[in-house]
């Protein structure tokens, strides 16, 4: 059974039902749109079976074709939508339309008979306009293309402030979904009064542009031997761009954040 949010539209001649089911997928289905299709047809046979026994209790037909098919010519079913969202890494490959499944004959004369089925595809793993979403979803999704590159990842991030105020449960969301659970682990620290979390600061402390965790010793030992060694800020932030594949700005940034974890700010 799909999971249905029922969404309640008022309108000036009353309230408008309607049904999102979400189909969460993490490989590609090659036979989604059939699948999305199967999973409307089977709401509106469940809604319309619920409105033939209620009918048929009722008994209140006005001809021979309403009684016969126990729907009345002004029974209406409530609209389904079935949204898949692809939060997979790669690039989705599976087809987005029922035609897409078909063996069509190259000239095939019942080709324009063909009614086809186009499923509600959300992709993660390719950035589009996340405008639409009115609530934290946005935020979610939308970070979800860069798990790959955790640079672009925290520029992206950076350029937006709905990511340095995130609630609780986003912040938990984005963490195992973009396989960044440390996230989590010194969170309060970047929480605000208002119990708002700030991921782009959090980030910061764990990885800068390009940085990868397994490299982090390294770098780390790196700057020291250089302080100790009398070298300048230049020098050390020209090491980390050119050794380890930083930008200009982001060996600006990890530096300046190892100075002050360590506390030699004063000292360089």
């Amino acid at each position: 059974m799909m999971p249905f949010c029922v969404i309640w539209r008022t309108t000036p001649g009353g309230s408008i039902l309607r049904l999102v089911a979400l189909e969460a997928q993490e490989t590609v289905d090659y036979g989604m749109p059939l699948r999305c299709m199967n999973y409307d047809a089977q709401e509106y046979l469940r809604q319309a079976r619920a409105i033939q026994r209620k009918n048929g209790k009722a008994g209140e037909y006005r001809n021979a074709s309403e009684r016969m098919g126990r729907l009345r010519s002004t029974d209406r079913l409530f609209p389904v939508y079935t949204v898949c969202l692809y939060h997979g890494i790669e690039p989705w490959d599976g087809p987005q339309y029922l035609s897409d499944m078909m063996r069509f004959e190259k000239e095939d004369a019942f080709r324009g008979l063909f009614r086809d089925y186009p499923m509600i595809l959300i992709r993660a793993d390719e950035p589009m306009d996340y405008g639409v979403f009115r609530t934290s979803l946005r935020e979610l999704l939308a970070v979800l293309p860069f798990r790959k590159d955790r640079r672009e990842m925290r520029r992206f991030i950076g350029e937006r402030e709905a990511y340095r105020k995130l609630d609780r449960d986003t912040l938990e969301a984005i963490a195992v979904m973009t396989d960044n659970r440390k996230l989590l682990e010194k969170a309060e620290d970047y929480r605000n009064g208002k119990g708002e979390y700030n991921m782009y600061e959090e980030m910061g402390s764990f990885f800068m542009d390009g940085v990868e965790e397994g490299m982090e010793k390294g770098i780390r030992a790196m700057i020291l031997d250089n302080l100790e060694n009398g070298s300048s800020r230049e020098q050390i932030q020209k090491k980390l761009e050119k050794y380890f594949g930083m930008s200009e700005e982001g060996a600006s940034e990890y530096l300046e954040h190892f100075l002050q974890e360590e506390g030699c700010l004063s000292t360089i």
